[in-house]
């Protein structure tokens, strides 16, 4: 089985010296979407300045957010805290990749509003790598530890392999008394952002947080509570932080 672990390119790309130029470039782009310029215009203007390569400009990209999307984010965003008897949804894939990059190697990255993200967003395609297990565990217990009183794993059914993936959710929710249900659908954003005025919602897809009254950093929360050796990069413009950020443990 394979592992959900870094791009060999990686590496060279997103080494501690590249930091500085990535983060500039998160200003620029930030900066230039703030004051409404068109967005393949700017995403090719602040790549070109910056000389920057495929996947660099993907971690850009991700990490980039304008003021207004920051201020809103940071003002909707619970701590793990506060979900103690709450309902989580869970946009399964994009929570599940993260963690299971964090555990296999991947190069994760903190964008302006706190979320933590890969490098590539899923497109069409999943499969089980070493890491599945223990990521659906590691997010199973911090859940149970912060007396959530349930998730729902909403799974897009157009994604390859996603029958094995409901399988292997409901096998650990019943080995672990997990109080869990897998809901699988074909507009699956559509499901989440309605699910999330009954609960808090554990995404890092950026439609999704500008529409929903809560949410939660769930992957970063894992890394840091399971002290995971993950390739975190912080991408946050001079390693500013969010306004009105509050100190907890999954920050």
């Amino acid at each position: 089985m394979s592992h959900r672990g870094a791009h060999p390119e990686d590496p060279d790309q997103f080494g501690i010296d590249e930091v500085g130029r990535l983060r500039k470039a998160v200003r620029d782009l930030s900066w230039l979407r703030s004051r409404g310029y068109g967005e393949n215009s700017i995403r090719k203007l602040v790549g070109d300045r910056y000389r920057l390569k495929r996947r660099q400009r993907n971690a850009v990209i991700r990490s980039a957010a304008t003021d207004a999307e920051v201020r809103t984010r940071s003002e909707s965003r619970c701590s793990i805290e506060e979900l103690e008897g709450e309902t989580v949804h869970v946009d399964g894939f994009n929570v599940l990749i993260t963690v299971e990059g964090a555990l296999g190697g991947a190069y994760l990255f903190v964008g302006r509003d706190g979320a933590l993200r890969d490098v590539d967003p899923i497109r069409g395609s999943y499969r089980t790598v070493e890491e599945t297990q223990p990521a659906v565990e590691h997010i199973g217990q911090l859940l149970q530890g912060a007396g959530a009183t349930g998730a729902v794993w909403h799974l897009d059914e157009q994604m390859s392999n996603v029958g094995r993936l409901v399988t292997r959710l409901w096998h650990a929710a019943e080995t672990n008394g997990w109080p869990w249900m897998v809901e699988v659908k074909d507009d699956v954003d559509a499901a989440i952002m309605a699910a999330g005025e009954s609960g808090v919602v554990a995404t890092s897809d950026s439609d999704i947080l500008d529409t929903v009254p809560r949410w939660v950093n769930l992957p970063a929360a894992v890394v840091r509570r399971h002290g995971l050796d993950a390739n975190v990069r912080n991408l946050r413009p001079g390693g500013e932080r969010q306004p009105a950020e509050r100190q907890s443990a999954d920050r």
